[in-house]
């Protein structure tokens, strides 16, 4: 049975780096898979002309755009191509950005325990209470462009040197809360480990305890976590996308863009499977790539289930 489970894991760490290296790949070699017609002037879309109809109604795969286009002429397989690296950015940097914000929080203020953790895990669980969808409402307000009659504020100018959408800004700040409540309780229980007590006896620094002894005990579940919220985070942002919410990654406005036709004459599914088709796919691999590499990682770094 051990056998069994061990070829299992490996079998689903291959699949996983599997996928999650033909996202990485087809990234890198963006450039050759799609060329761009202005490298000057890169974009992630490209216009095919087909005529007045090609600009309202979706067109069909052909020699010059392999996946079709949706409606404005867009062409589906190279805003694929050259959108995978802003989505592989993207899920990066929102789930490591929430990882270190959660894992931060989570660690110092159960360490310190007493007043100050019970002070902290409410402001967590205030926090919890609060949908990312209604900071991306909050956040689109906040950054709205400034009218040519009111200059940007400071916080502003500020945001826009962060080169932070709204979507992005909202998943960071409202997605770190589980990972702070993970690391809370893990934490708190290794603080009665009798190597956590030695330290403390021996006279090491807090530092030392918390980055020395803690973390790297108590942190397994988070890398686990953050592995699976890489995918999560790009599907969320292209699901805003689609309901009208701010987004830029190629993915979710072909989506948007393409929403339309979804449905066919007579009620088929398929008559313009294209608009939609390619990149849901795109996405739900994505989604599983991720997922896999997380429960991988899960299954590595749990004594229990890795023996």
């Amino acid at each position: 049975m051990r056998k069994l489970r061990r070829r299992l894991i490996r079998w689903q760490i291959g699949l996983a780096l599997l996928i999650i290296g033909v996202y990485v790949v087809t990234a890198i070699a963006a450039p050759i898979l799609a060329p761009q017609e202005e490298p000057d002037t890169p974009s992630a879309y490209r216009i095919v002309k087909r005529g007045p109809i090609g600009r309202r109604v979706p067109q069909p795969p052909g020699p010059d755009a392999p996946l079709g286009t949706v409606p404005g002429g867009i062409d589906v397989y190279y805003a694929l191509i050259w959108g995978t690296a802003p989505a592989l950015r993207f899920g990066l940097l929102v789930a490591l950005s929430t990882a270190l914000i959660g894992t931060l929080i989570g660690a110092v203020s159960g360490y310190l325990g007493g007043q100050y953790n019970r002070l902290v895990i409410r402001f967590v669980d205030a926090f919890l209470a609060f949908p990312a969808i209604a900071g991306v409402f909050l956040f689109l307000q906040v950054l709205k462009p400034s009218t040519l009659d009111i200059p940007p504020t400071t916080f502003q100018q500020f945001m826009a040197s962060l080169d932070l959408s709204p979507v992005m800004l909202a998943l960071i700040l409202f997605s770190w809360m589980p990972y702070a409540r993970m690391i809370n309780a893990n934490v708190i229980l290794l603080k009665q480990s009798e190597y956590v007590l030695a330290a403390t006896t021996l006279g090491a620094s807090h530092n030392r305890i918390v980055f020395r002894h803690l973390l790297p005990n108590g942190i397994s579940p988070t890398i686990v976590m953050a592995a699976r919220d890489v995918g999560a985070m790009v599907i969320m942002e292209a699901s805003f996308t689609f309901i009208g919410l701010s987004g830029e990654l190629p993915w979710g406005v072909i989506l948007v863009s393409g929403r339309n036709w979804i449905i066919g004459p007579g009620g088929n599914p398929l008559a313009y499977w294209w608009v939609f088709l390619p990149v849901t796919l795109a996405l739900v691999l994505f989604g599983i790539g991720w997922n896999l590499l997380g429960d991988s990682l899960n299954a590595y770094l749990n004594p229990r289930l890795r023996n």
